[in-house]
């Protein structure tokens, strides 16, 4: 899994990891996430991961099924269990393959908590998703590269949402 060696050293490490050890289902984790993953965010307070970063490397220790990372992208209970299949898909997708799976879901308007807190960001998966194929972090965490070549093409193919995936009030910097 592309993750930057920081957060990848931190998940390795971290209590919960531990603690979720022994789930070995697919639908063991997914019970798990849909219980505990209320934000996107790779840190909970300094160096320790948060939960939807820890789940998502669990599901890339099974590693997941194409039918598994469907259930997830289209899961109508956990709008988290969507976010982080999307996630996933950015470290571990080849990236010419990223638009067939993202780019569906570019006008998904279901709301979703990027980060928790008192400066909560509130988004949607289709604003995720934009993010997630056209930024080179999320939430600060470095993304895999995308080849140049590919990022044009994604880039001419993402115009015609860059208005509607921006935040408000030129907040932009706050998705970075």
């Amino acid at each position: 899994m592309n993750l930057n060696s920081i957060i990848f050293q931190n998940i390795l490490e971290s209590p919960y990891l531990k603690n979720i050890t022994d789930l070995a289902s697919f639908q063991e984790i997914v019970n798990e996430a849909q219980k505990n993953v209320k934000s996107m965010e790779p840190f909970l307070k300094g160096s320790t991961p948060s939960t939807a970063w820890v789940i998502m490397y669990k599901f890339w220790t099974l590693p997941l099924t194409i039918r598994q990372l469907e259930n997830l992208i289209d899961h109508p209970q956990s709008v988290y269990l969507r976010g982080i299949a999307f996630l996933y898909l950015r470290y571990v997708c080849k990236p010419d393959e990223l638009w067939d799976w993202l780019g569906p879901y570019l006008e998904d308007d279901q709301e979703i908590t990027l980060q928790g807190g008192v400066k909560a960001i509130h988004s949607t998966i289709g604003k995720m998703c934009y993010m997630l194929l056209n930024d080179q972090k999320f939430l600060g965490q470095m993304l895999p590269r995308i080849p140049v070549m590919i990022m044009r093409d994604l880039e001419k193919k993402l115009e015609p949402y860059a208005d509607a995936a921006r935040p408000k009030g030129g907040q932009r910097d706050n998705f970075r």
